[in-house]
């Protein structure tokens, strides 16, 4: 296996580096990284999925009417003898210390309900945490680039690399922390409808926003126009007026990705409460909870024109310059 770059998500990015910004392409000594940045979408997704589900107006209507009535139980004896709160004042005030101690009382109560809670969030959540797991032993990320990754890493000369392009890097400090994967559909596109699918895009927790995601969606723009220029040539083909549908997933939790979708021009075309795209297994209590907490997995497209000059979308974009290399400070 070819020498593979270091990447650890845990740890900041070396701050003795040069504060260079390069685009790179997948090489075999970038296989690794690109996988690990890949899973990390889904360790990312989890966590956002917990706090959305934690937080859910449902669960918040729980809380406020669950820990206020365990409360009033462990200080019945107080509010019993009270006849309005200044008077239940009053009496907490002469009693201070049995006071407290009645409201730490409930503390372990309120923790317990709360962690329940927690503990229902971290299950649905585990949905998608499993497929980081998941994601190199049952070759989920296979799927994701549309080779065989191992292969691809173990030889830098191999027939894969020419698929290597379609896939983007963005490396900061010497180390991936964005990426983006793309994978024509050779088997419905045809000259008139060329289809390509976003398998992947994922951003470095830290780097969030930046708007790396967006410039990454306007480079997976340009390569499947690219993609479909190439594709007209290989079968000789002279249509003129063709189109290019770009579609790709997004979680109804992740609203950051959902907005900058949106903002580049996608639409929302379906939905569905499968949330993991590899391997459908949804189970029918999984599919009530889901749509009772409109937790989805949303898929967006967008239509191009051979006839529109899609370069006008991006030239505005960094990463896009011929120049690859360029200096922060």
């Amino acid at each position: 296996m070819v020498a593979q770059k270091d990447i650890d998500l845990n740890t900041p990015l070396d701050a003795q580096r040069p504060s260079t910004l390069i685009k790179s392409p997948l090489t075999p000594e970038l296989a690794k990284a690109a996988v690990t940045l890949h899973g990390d979408r889904y360790k990312q997704s989890q966590a956002n999925l917990s706090r959305s589900i934690i937080w859910h107006p449902y669960f918040v209507a729980l809380y406020s009417l669950i820990f206020p009535s365990v409360l009033a139980y462990y200080l019945w004896d107080y509010i019993s003898i009270s006849d309005n709160l200044v008077e239940l004042y009053i009496i907490a005030s002469r009693n201070k210390k049995d006071f407290i101690f009645h409201v730490l009382m409930a503390a372990p109560t309120i923790t317990g309900i709360f962690g329940i809670f927690g503990f229902m969030a971290y299950i649905l959540a585990d949905e998608v945490g499993t497929i980081t797991d998941r994601y190199v032993a049952q070759k989920y990320c296979d799927f994701t680039f549309g080779f065989d990754v191992k292969e691809f890493a173990q030889d830098p000369k191999t027939p894969l690399l020419k698929n290597g392009k379609n896939s983007e890097l963005v490396i900061y400090r010497d180390q991936p922390i964005a990426i983006a994967t793309l994978k024509p559909d050779w088997e419905q596109s045809t000259p008139e409808n060329f289809i390509v699918n976003i398998t992947g895009i994922h951003v470095r927790k830290v780097f969030n926003q930046v708007g790396f995601d967006q410039l990454l969606i306007e480079w997976a723009v340009l390569r499947s126009r690219e993609l479909y220029q190439e594709y007209l040539i290989r079968n000789s083909s002279k249509v003129k007026n063709g189109t290019v549908f770009v579609v790709t997933d997004a979680y109804s939790f992740d609203k950051h990705q959902e907005k900058t979708l949106l903002d580049c021009g996608f639409k929302l075309l379906s939905s569905s409460f499968e949330l993991n795209p590899f391997n459908p297994s949804l189970k029918s209590y999984q599919k009530v909870l889901h749509k009772l907490l409109d937790i989805r997995r949303d898929t967006f497209g967008l239509l191009l024109t051979t006839e529109r000059d899609d370069v006008e979308l991006l030239k505005e974009s960094d990463l896009l310059e011929k120049e690859q290399l360029r200096k922060r400070h």
